[in-house]
């Protein structure tokens, strides 16, 4: 037993102390803490998506009682309503549409028929007369008197005429009388054929040309009668010619399928989709759901049982895409983002934060929620804290995203969107926090005339009601900014630039101090930052962090300002009463001084830094020479006189470290030339390059170049020579200053 529990207890030991190498990796290798980020925020994006887009489901039969209220999770088109009322109005459109005359057309074919037609029945009645020739002949042959051959032809005839109305009411469905087939027997052979030509001709002209319906078909017999009357026909045919032309005169127009498709489909597209709304409650706990109702169920893919394995590939697919284009940015773009943990996180956080947020607010059961999302919160931070360009493809992601959660609304996207840019764009000319309701203001406006302008152009003018809604978003987004921006520059250790411009003001504290107390230091610190800044413009550089963290680089100098020559004015020089090694733990003590009082007044951590490492490693030269002329060159320590460090870490700290040294060296001069400014200091960045003091900076040779034209440039403009007084003036400007001092003698006695 006692083996077993000391084997049990190694394997532990030894889970644990895999686990701990585990989490230490994970802690201290920096590309793992960017895969672990990166990893945490699409698990985290994923969770958020499918607790919105995806739906619980439920289990439920026709026949069965509901449980609980089953509501429905988003917006959709109830497609059974939607179909049958379509039906209907498919039925009805159908049915107007065909007694609707504007409907038909003349139809090609009934011509063509009513013209066959006639031209059979002529042709019936032709062969009829040539069965009575032919009795005729036969009976004329063996007769000796003429009125019985007169007698036997008329029979003959009557009988015929009697056996063609039958025949053409059997074969065509017409009646004809008998007395017009009994006249067109007996015309001659001319006259018949005029009769044929005319019938013919004269209907087809009516069938083609007149539009022929049940009410209005005796007119149209009418018209053709009246047409052969005034034909030039022998008139003992013309009834029978109308009698014929008569029987086809029918109606001739024909349902016209296209037009009775476009009626359709206009009244299929007229009917409104009946809406199930997000919310609403489909079966009643208790109620017996319907085949409907489980339909319905079915369509909200809230049936069954089973994890949707398909909706969330596609959450995840549509998560991974939407990263990337946020990803290939960063990469192209602003890698310093992608390789820095805290800044990735600070991105994971926002996106997160925001995703979160939005899915709160589409989760409330109101047509109007989804114009609540408050996606320019994450974009007015995303622009302060790190870069507008990436905020404006963030904000591109957040529309989308919103869209998508709000029920796939193409409206919703483009109005966040729209807030987006208008929020990075306002922010961009924020000079403190306060300047940031300015640019709420701008937001909601622009959110307001994007809801009235894309609510009626997306077909829904009903939308442009909520116009409130963008405003009071735009304010909304700018509030929680304001809240949250502190936290998340403490928390991520990130140094906005609104906290730089409100550091920039005179009237901060210290500032104030080193004013008062150090005036020297002060005026030194803004030229320092002058320098700073159009160095840093030069090589890329963070220029307004090297301008500020300039103002606050000496204020350690305020435990001891007049031990720094540029704050002694007309005073003694303390030093002369010190030893060199005294004088030089004064004079290096002022970095750690002023790393205490900027911590002490919460300054941002790239202050503190660029505070911490202006002086890097460096050696106090003046002292360190004359504690070597003192002791001959022995017990001379040189690292006694170099700052305790650390060398610059960025090319901001060194470019500030630079700036210190060139302003304090090119005031010294006496007569301070440009090419004697410049010949300074390329000396001293020479000297710092020599001194190892940017071996821990990505500074390099080609930007050192630049940072001293930049310098020269500035200092050339503020040390430019001055304009000497002719010599009766100066002599005049003594004198005046000599009598100034007898008096102040004067007073003094």
């Amino acid at each position: 037993m006692n083996k077993l529990a000391s084997a049990g207890k190694a394997r532990t030991d030894l889970i644990k102390r895999g686990t701990r190498k585990a989490l230490d990796f994970l802690l201290q290798d920096p590309a793992a803490k960017r895969v672990v980020i990166i990893f945490l925020v699409v698990i985290a994006l994923v969770a958020i998506l499918s607790s919105v887009l995806i739906p619980k489901k439920v289990e439920i039969t026709a026949g069965q009682p509901a449980r609980a209220d089953i509501e429905a999770p988003r917006d959709m088109v109830n497609r059974l309503a939607t179909d049958k009322l379509k039906a209907e109005a498919e039925k009805q459109a159908v049915k107007a549409a065909s007694a609707s005359p504007v409907n038909y057309d003349i139809s090609p074919a009934a011509s063509i028929n009513a013209e066959d037609t006639v031209n059979a029945i002529f042709e019936r009645i032709g062969k009829g007369r040539t069965a009575i020739r032919l009795v005729t002949a036969a009976a004329g042959a063996g007769s000796t008197g003429g009125k019985v051959g007169v007698s036997n032809r008329d029979q003959t005839q009557i009988r015929q005429a009697r056996l063609i109305v039958k025949e053409i009411s059997t074969d065509f469905g017409v009646t004809l009388p008998e007395n017009a087939v009994l006249e067109l027997l007996r015309v001659d052979d001319q006259a018949f054929d005029e009769a044929r030509r005319a019938a013919k001709s004269e209907v087809g002209t009516v069938m083609k040309e007149l539009r022929i319906s049940k009410e209005n078909l005796e007119m149209a017999r009418e018209r053709v009668s009246e047409a052969i009357r005034k034909l030039s026909l022998p008139p003992d045919v013309v009834p029978a010619v109308i009698a014929v032309a008569k029987t086809q005169v029918s109606p001739n127009l024909v349902l016209n399928p296209g037009k009775v498709e476009k009626v359709r489909e206009a009244a299929v597209r007229a009917v409104e989709p009946v809406m199930i709304l997000k919310g609403q409650i489909i079966v009643r706990r208790g109620e017996i759901a319907t085949e409907e109702d489980v339909a319905l169920l079915r369509d909200l893919g809230l049936l069954g049982g089973h994890i949707d394995y398909a909706g969330l590939l596609g959450i995840i697919v549509l998560v991974l895409v939407l990263m990337s284009l946020i990803g290939v940015y960063l990469y192209q773009y602003n890698r310093k983002i992608l390789e820095t943990p805290r800044l990735l996180a600070a991105l994971g956080t926002i996106v997160v934060l925001v995703v979160f947020i939005a899915a709160v607010i589409t989760s409330i059961p109101w047509p109007g929620s989804g114009y609540l999302v408050p996606v320019t919160l994450g974009t007015m931070m995303i622009a302060i804290l790190l870069d507008s360009r990436l905020a404006i493809v963030s904000g591109i992601v957040f529309g989308l995203l919103a869209g998508i959660m709000g029920g796939n609304v193409l409206r919703l996207a483009l109005v966040a969107i729209t807030g987006s840019v208008v929020g990075v764009y306002s922010v961009s000319k924020v000079g403190e926090r306060s300047d940031l309701m300015r640019a709420g203001f701008l937001v909601g406006a622009a959110n307001a005339f994007a809801i009235i302008g894309v609510g009626p152009a997306t077909g829904s003018p009903e939308v442009a009601h909520l116009w409130y809604l963008g405003m009071v978003n735009g304010l909304l987004s700018t509030i929680f900014a304001i809240g949250l921006l502190p936290f998340f520059e403490n928390m991520f250790h990130i140094t906005s630039a609104i906290k730089l411009l409100e550091l920039s003001n005179p009237n901060q504290p210290l500032l104030r101090r080193l004013l008062i107390e150090a005036p020297g230091t002060y005026h030194h610190s803004i030229i320092v930052g002058n320098l700073a800044e159009a160095a840093a413009e030069m090589v890329g550089g963070d220029s307004l962090l090297v301008r500020v963290g300039s103002y606050y680089h000496d204020v350690g100098k305020l435990k001891r300002p007049y031990f720094f020559v540029e704050n002694q004015l007309m005073q003694d020089n303390p030093h002369d009463r010190i030893s060199p090694s005294l004088s030089t733990l004064v004079i290096i003590s002022h970095v750690k001084d002023g790393v205490e009082l900027a911590g002490v007044h919460r300054l941002p951590e790239a202050i503190i830094d660029l505070i911490k490492e202006h002086h890097g490693t460096s050696l106090v030269p003046y002292f360190y020479h004359k504690a070597t002329e003192n002791d001959g060159g022995e017990n001379v320590d040189e690292s006694d006189f170099r700052y305790p460090g650390p060398k610059p870490q960025s090319k901001e700290a060194a470019i500030v470290m630079l700036a210190d040294s060139v302003e304090a060296a090119v005031r010294s001069l006496a007569r301070p030339t440009p090419g004697r400014i410049e010949g300074l200091v390329r000396k001293i960045i020479k000297e710092r390059l020599n001194d190892g003091q940017f071996d821990e900076c990505n500074l390099t040779l080609k930007e050192l170049d630049a940072v001293a034209d930049a310098f020269v440039r500035v200092l050339s403009g503020i040390f430019h020579a001055r304009i000497e007084y002719p010599d009766g003036i100066a002599k005049e400007v003594k004198e005046k200053e000599a009598k100034e001092k007898e008096v102040r003698g004067g007073k003094r006695l």
